[in-house]
């Protein structure tokens, strides 16, 4: 079996790397004090993990550790390790939307929300389902539905209803996809109805439901 190289690491130039290409998602910005908790750890000799770059061939697009590079250039670095990717400004975004979700800097709800947002506000990205969103910035599903509905309105697209048969075999029913325009009367009135009910009408068919 033939296995696919990694992305390099290396330790590339500060001076290369762009200045934030809208990849940071902290509402907050940079924090001062976990700055210098950093510049601190680097110059007792702490190894930190390396930062995660886009490479776009003119340079490199930051999309996971801006602390780090703030604390590289207070104390006098001039290089620092990095993931190197290759691509566009864009896959920086992509990037920092689930950065420092299990590392680093705690994320605050609003800087999730910040990052379901960006997604959300790009006309191409806007089209992926909750799930895919939801995984792309590390938040729940319903999450994005939450904040789907707060910018639009919109009613969920991908409500489902896990169900098992008699066999024991698992399918999804969908329950409703409808939007407050270009709906049609059945998809509103689905759109209305509980998953409760749902559950209720696979229970009178004999159908066991996955929670």
């Amino acid at each position: 079996m033939i296995e696919t190289p990694g992305p390099a690491i290396a330790d590339i130039p500060l001076d290369a790397i762009h200045t934030d290409g809208g990849a940071q998602m902290r509402t907050a910005g940079i924090d001062p004090a976990t700055v210098t908790d950093y510049a601190d750890a680097m110059e007792a000799g702490a190894i930190f993990p390396p930062i995660v770059v886009i490479d776009d061939g003119d340079g490199y697009w930051p999309g996971d550790g801006f602390h780090r590079i703030e604390a590289a250039r207070r104390i006098g670095r001039t290089t620092i390790a990095a993931e190197i990717r290759q691509g566009i400004r864009r896959d920086a975004i992509l990037v920092g939307v689930g950065a420092n979700a299990s590392h680093g800097l705690r994320r605050t709800d609003a800087d999730k929300r910040r990052a379901v947002e960006t997604i959300l506000r790009d006309p191409d990205w806007t089209k992926w389902s909750d799930r895919e969103i939801g995984k792309a910035c590390a938040v729940d599903h319903k999450t994005v539905g939450k904040v789907r509905r707060s910018l639009t309105g919109d009613v969920p697209t991908d409500r489902t209803v896990t169900y098992r048969d008699r066999h024991g075999n698992e399918s999804e029913m969908s329950v409703a996809r409808a939007t407050p325009t270009g709906s049609t009367m059945v998809d509103r009135m689905l759109a209305k109805v509980s998953n409760e009910a749902i559950i209720a009408e696979c229970k009178r068919r004999g159908l066991e439901v996955a929670r």
